[in-house]
Formats: C-alpha cells, sequence, structure tokens
C-alpha cells in the first residue's frame, strides 16, 4: 500500500499522521518527504528520504519498485509535486490512497476543499481520497467543526467521506517531538518508570521519571485512537 498525505495548507499534521497514524501499521515502511528543506530526519524521530516535488520522477522510479511507502509532502510542494503528477501521465495510479488531514480553522479546510477538487480534477476515484480529522476536541461534533467538508461532500461525492476518522488533541504527539521518539517507540519501553521514581536519588532522575510516565499514559490514549483511525481507513489492507 502507498499513501500520499497532502494538503495544500500547512499546520494540519501531515509529518504527525505519517508517523505516528502510518507508519507503525504499515511495516515501519520508507517514508518519503516530499519538501524543499535538505534534513536527514523527521521531527517526530523517523527516519525519511527527502525529495522536492520538482523531483517527481526520481520519486516516481523509487516507488514503482516498492510495495509499501508514506509520501509526506510539504505545503510549500503540493503545486509542484501536483503539477509534475499530471506530466507523468496516468502517475497518480502508483498511490492507492491520497489522506487528506484538516484541522478546524477556516483557512485550512477551505484550502483542504482545493486540495480534494485538485486531485479529484485529475481523475483520482473518491474511494481513493480520503480526509481526517485531525486535533479535535473530546466534545467537539464534527459535522458541526467541518460543515464545509460536509456539505462538499453532499454537493459533489468526489471523496471519501468518514465522519468517525477523528484524531483527537493529544499533548503527546507535542511531547514526543521534544524527546525525537515516535509513540510506538515509548510504548516499546519496557522501563518501570514508577519503580524507578522510588529509587531515584536525585531531583533531575524524579523529574525525569515523573515526565516518562506521563507520556506513556499520554501515548496509551493516542494509541486506542490511532488504531480505530487507521482501522476505518483502511479495511482489510
Amino acid at each position: 500500500m502507498k499513501v500520499a498525505v497532502i494538503n495544500f495548507s500547512g499546520n494540519v499534521g501531515k509529518s504527525t499522521i505519517s508517523a505516528h497514524l502510518l507508519h507503525p501499521y504499515m511495516g515501519n515502511c520508507p517514508i518519503f518527504s516530499v519538501e524543499s528543506l535538505n534534513i536527514d530526519t523527521a521531527a517526530d524521530g523517523m527516519e525519511v528520504e527527502r525529495i522536492r516535488g520538482k523531483k517527481f520522477g526520481d520519486l516516481q522510479e523509487q516507488l514503482l519498485v516498492l510495495d509499501t511507502a508514506i509520501i509526506d509532502i510539504g505545503a510549500s510542494n503540493v503545486d509542484d509535486f501536483l503539477r509534475m503528477m499530471a506530466k507523468y501521465h496516468g502517475s497518480h495510479e502508483d498511490f492507492d490512497y491520497f489522506l487528506i488531514p484538516v484541522v478546524k480553522e477556516k483557512k485550512q479546510q477551505a484550502d483542504t476543499i482545493n486540495t480534494i477538487r485538485s486531485l479529484a480534477g485529475m481523475g483520482i476515484p473518491a474511494k481513493k481520497i480520503k480526509v481526517v480529522f485531525n486535533k479535535l476536541e473530546s466534545d467537539d461534533v464534527v459535522e458541526e467543526e467541518f460543515s464545509a467538508i460536509f456539505g462538499l461532500h453532499h454537493l459533489e461525492k468526489s471523496f471519501t467521506l468518514m465522519p468517525q476518522a477523528v484524531i483527537y488533541y493529544n499533548e503527546v504527539f507535542e511531547k514526543v517531538k521534544i524527546i525525537g521518539k515516535s509513540i510506538s517507540a515509548i510504548l516499546a519501553d519496557n522501563i518501570n518508570y514508577r519503580q524507578k521514581l522510588r529509587e531515584a536519588d536525585n531531583m533531575q532522575e524524579k523529574e525525569l521519571c515523573v515526565k516518562m510516565i506521563a507520556i506513556k499514559r499520554l501515548a496509551i490514549s493516542a494509541q486506542h485512537n490511532l488504531n480505530d483511525v487507521f482501522a476505518l481507513l483502511f479495511k482489510g489492507k
């Protein structure tokens, strides 16, 4: 399975979704980051290969020999990526899904609509274009917060709409960036920090243990949420 994570807008959580929603469930497959910056490691501790949008031909050659991959397309490179994908006629068929994260802000919702229409205009079928609602509070009503997205679906049916595909706001996503680990790595850490806290003989070590206990607790609730969303988006995959 090859999934492109895309939106004309920044700050919708594309890299977070690539690292935490997709990567752990896709056999820790390669992540390609399509952006202009030349950095070796993603913010959430994932090793990535960075490619500029104008170098779509290079990306295409690598994807053709892979069975599974995640392509995280930076907002500043979406125009180039789509233009080059159109130039290489039929190359959109190399992707199984186009995943579009969206948050509540009006600008991001407007950019999401433009993203959906751009993909659909290239002939990509609705079943391959999926929206993920990101950073919601537990008491938010999805249909109210994203009425523009639901209205578009009612009018055009150009994408797959799943109201339950919601990633709730969780502080852990910011915390893991600071410590440079993924959520799955946090959960795989078998250190008993409660025991270490009892045995700690200095304040610095105690503070570290307290921080890790809190992060692990947050990571567990986030993981349950991510499990549900991935299963919903990619049933049978």
